[in-house]
């Protein structure tokens, strides 16, 4: 295995994205673990399983979309559906910020957890029917691109690669495994997994046609790809240039420099008085209770405390 002279301190990072090509092959990809990172998203928040689990494979394919980008912005994804979980978003700012959250029918959800009481409803019952969207923000200055499909799919993979096949027109494969693990001590913590390859036309081709020797390649890579196991992906012990190296040794992999992730959500005190500051007087004084003003980050769950002297009387003179 071919390595970056400076991926190995990242690479030992729980969070991380890294990229690698196969050797002699048009296939690039990417493989993300996420450990601290998930696990701070999830942990904020009392989903039941299976709603952390769709929430999870969305954090681990924004980072690994977002760790592509070659400009300074950022990545959002959303799902957004008529069943249970109304919507689940997740985004990524350059330098590797990464934040989610769902959106959810709690009546809704407990009752169809409440019919599934023998097994766990899958990511059709959960979502229902909707439509995946991405999108792309460069700063105030450019514009912003977007990217929508139907929900179609078992799951989120299934919908992604729909996306690719229409929007890329790339052949990709891809896998993403969330998992929650009992630690030394009782405790338990999220981690996931993900793995992204896909077959890029030939450099300096100007077209979008593959050979047939690289179609056998990614016939080849992409079987070896979904022999990568869903402990594998989630093991905290085992390093990503290691997995790389079990799954495709024979052809040689090079790894690239690492992009490293963790939690962090853009709300600050500041910014959330500014929302209520917007609010009409009559809807400020609605807020008071109990002698105060409260409002919740529905992303990190942090609940910011005012007192209404800070907001009404502001307002009244703006």
């Amino acid at each position: 295995m071919s390595l970056s002279h400076r991926h190995n301190a990242i690479n030992r990072v729980k969070d991380c994205v890294l990229p690698f090509n196969i050797e002699n092959t048009d296939i690039r990809g990417q493989i993300v673990r996420l450990g601290p990172a998930l696990d701070e998203v999830l942990s904020r928040h009392d989903y039941p399983g299976p709603v952390a689990t769709i929430v999870g494979q969305a954090l681990l394919l924004t980072s690994m979309l977002g760790a592509s980008l070659k400009f300074e912005g950022k990545l959002t994804l959303q799902i957004q559906g008529d069943g249970p979980v109304s919507m689940v978003i997740a985004d990524y700012r350059t330098q590797g910020a990464l934040r989610g959250v769902a959106q959810l029918n709690k009546d809704g959800l407990n009752r169809l957890l409440g019919e599934c009481s023998k097994g766990q409803p899958d990511f059709t019952a959960l979502m229902g029917k909707g439509h995946l969207a991405f999108t792309v923000d460069q700063g105030p200055d450019m514009e912003r691109y977007q990217g929508i499909v139907a929900l179609s799919g078992s799951d989120l993979s299934a919908c992604a690669l729909v996306y690719f096949g229409q929007s890329e027109q790339i052949l990709t494969s891809l896998k993403l495994c969330v998992a929650e693990l009992l630690e030394p001590g009782g405790k338990h913590s999220w981690r996931g997994g993900g793995l992204l390859i896909q077959l890029l036309p030939p450099k300096g081709s100007g077209t979008r046609e593959v050979s047939e020797t690289s179609l056998g390649d990614w016939e080849r890579i992409s079987i070896l790809m979904k022999t990568a196991e869903d402990l594998e992906l989630t093991d905290p012990g085992l390093d990503s240039d290691r997995l790389l190296y079990r799954l495709f040794h024979e052809d040689g992999v090079r790894v690239f420099e690492p992009q490293a992730i963790s939690f962090s959500c853009e709300c600050d005190r500041e910014k959330i008085k500014r929302i209520l500051l917007s609010f009409d007087v009559a809807d400020q004084n609605s807020m008071i209770e109990e002698g105060k003003i409260t409002a919740r980050c529905e992303f990190c769950n942090t609940l910011y405390t005012f007192d209404p002297a800070e907001i009404v009387t502001q307002r009244s003179h703006t």
